[in-house]
């Protein structure tokens, strides 16, 4: 038999892993992988060569060799729920055998929900990113309010809050938006408007998809860089929406929403009222204070002084009147 040296072996050893390797080449029954995309480094190739794909069941995860192209025209991406059609190879890598999957085409499974997963995905990414500060109720005397209403003539919303509002607060105070509250571009442009010092949303109850709108990045956005105290008063108790978690103050109604300001303005109001009745009552402490005090004593230095002066001028006048007498 021939001797061979351990690298003649691992020689060997090395051409057999070759030839098995080849053999998955001779394979041509293309397989169909279902699982969720993961995330692959980007690179400068015309393809990915570990792009991951899960089992979300048992977390077990398959690498894709895939073309970018393949992936830009099915118009999928991270997150989403595939079928991967493709062939099964192998390669050698440091003396193993690795799996490869050669990916041919790829296609959403179920496009209905993937397009609801992914809209969802989207707005948690929002809600990660947005600004987590609370704008306290105005203390101003004289604050303006901007209320953002439904443009339909036939909805009477604004009415119910204004009539919950009272008349504390005078016509000019106000300022009201009709806007179309079923579109959220128009919906965000109305609360960038806002230079008052409180925003209130208000709509009425209706279908489930009514209210979408107040789920949109957009709107919520928008709330979230709002610098006023902003009050949500959309629909009824059922109707809830994730604005409710952008906001200051979330009003089961319009009518509510009226309520809560003119609830705040009255608190606000007696506050102030009570520490302006707190300084003038101090004032007049002072002044009374004042009028009672008694004059301080000159210091016992200064009074000894004094004393000694008059002492000498004393003698002094005692000494002129014995001479002339």
């Amino acid at each position: 038999m021939t001797v061979l040296s351990p690298l003649q072996v691992q020689d060997l050893f090395s051409a057999r892993l070759e030839e098995i390797c080849a053999a998955f080449d001779d394979w041509g029954f293309p397989l169909i992988v279902a699982g969720q995309l993961g995330d692959a480094a980007p690179n400068s190739y015309p393809k990915y060569y570990q792009l991951p794909l899960t089992d979300p069941q048992f977390g077990t995860t398959l690498s894709l060799e895939v073309q970018k192209s393949v992936l830009a025209r099915a118009g999928v991406g991270p997150g989403d729920y595939v079928h991967v059609t493709g062939m099964l190879r192998a390669r050698q890598y440091r003396g193993q055998i690795v799996l490869r999957f050669e990916a041919v085409a790829v296609e959403l499974h179920d496009p209905a929900r993937q397009k609801v997963e992914r809209a969802e995905r989207s707005v948690l990414d929002v809600l990660r990113g947005l600004p987590c500060i609370s704008h306290p109720y105005p203390t101003r005397p004289e604050a303006r309010l901007l209320l953002i209403h439904s443009a339909a003539s036939s909805a009477l919303v604004a009415e119910d809050f204004l009539q919950a509002l009272g008349g504390a607060w005078r016509p000019e105070r106000v300022r009201s938006l009709p806007t179309a509250m079923n579109d959220p571009g128009r919906l965000a442009e109305a609360i960038g408007t806002c230079r008052e010092e409180i925003v209130v949303l208000i709509r009425g109850g209706g279908d489930a998809s009514d209210f979408v709108v107040f789920e949109s990045p957009q709107v919520m956005e928008a709330l979230a860089v709002c610098p006023a105290h902003r009050v949500l008063g959309v629909g009824h108790t059922a109707n809830r929406t994730l604005a409710e978690r952008v906001v200051d103050h979330a009003a089961t109604t319009p009518a509510d929403a009226g309520h809560y300001i003119r609830r705040m303005s009255g608190r606000i109001w007696q506050e102030q009222e009570e520490v302006r009745a707190q300084q003038e009552e101090m004032a007049a402490l002072r002044d009374s204070v004042a009028l009672n005090v008694v004059p301080e004593r000159a210091p016992i230095g200064t009074r000894l002084r004094n004393g000694l002066i008059l002492l000498a001028i004393g003698l002094v006048l005692g000494l002129l009147l014995t001479r002339l007498l």
